[in-house]
Formats: structure tokens, C-alpha cells, sequence
């Protein structure tokens, strides 16, 4: 299994709706990719947040399967969006 994490501070002024729609959006995800087996997404609430405010976290079946959610055009589409927003942020792949 292949797990994805991303990480992220939002930049000043970022409006909550937009926050929502991306989390919405990449929880979509799920469905319209095949070997994706799940996907978590939420806001951050612990002391140690170093201020990153969201995570999202792709479990897939393998590499192909990440790589698909990657390349997914609405992926390519709140992507951006995201990147719009993006403060700060980490990423995360490892294999389990």
C-alpha cells in the first residue's frame, strides 16, 4: 500500500468556503479512481501544528494507483486551485 500525505498552511485571506470545496473535492476522489482504497481529509487540531491547518492523507493499492489519482483531471483541477491557496506545505509518499 502506498500512503500520500499532504500537508498544509493556508495563506492569508484564504475564504473557508474554498477550504471546503478542495477537501470536497478530494475526497471525490475516491470513486473515480480505481485502486485508491481511501481518503482522509480534515483540519489539523493538535498543539504541535507548527501552523499547518490541513492534511490530506491517499491510501492506494500501489504506485499505479496513486499516480491515476495524480494524473485524474479533476485531481489536475482542485490541484490547482490548492496551489492557489498554499502557504506552506509537505508531502508525503511512503510505501507500508
Amino acid at each position: 500500500m502506498i500512503v500520500h500525505i499532504a500537508i498544509y498552511k493556508w495563506k492569508r485571506g484564504t475564504a473557508p468556503q474554498d477550504v471546503k470545496y478542495a477537501i470536497k473535492e478530494v475526497r471525490s476522489l475516491k470513486r473515480k479512481v480505481k485502486g485508491l482504497i481511501d481518503i482522509h481529509c480534515g483540519e489539523n487540531f493538535s498543539k504541535w501544528n507548527e501552523r499547518y491547518t490541513h492534511a490530506f492523507i491517499v491510501l492506494a493499492k500501489n504506485q499505479k494507483a496513486l499516480d491515476a489519482y495524480r494524473n485524474h483531471p479533476d485531481h489536475i483541477k482542485v490541484a490547482k486551485k490548492i496551489d492557489q491557496m498554499d502557504g506552506g506545505s509537505i508531502g508525503i509518499d511512503f510505501e507500508d
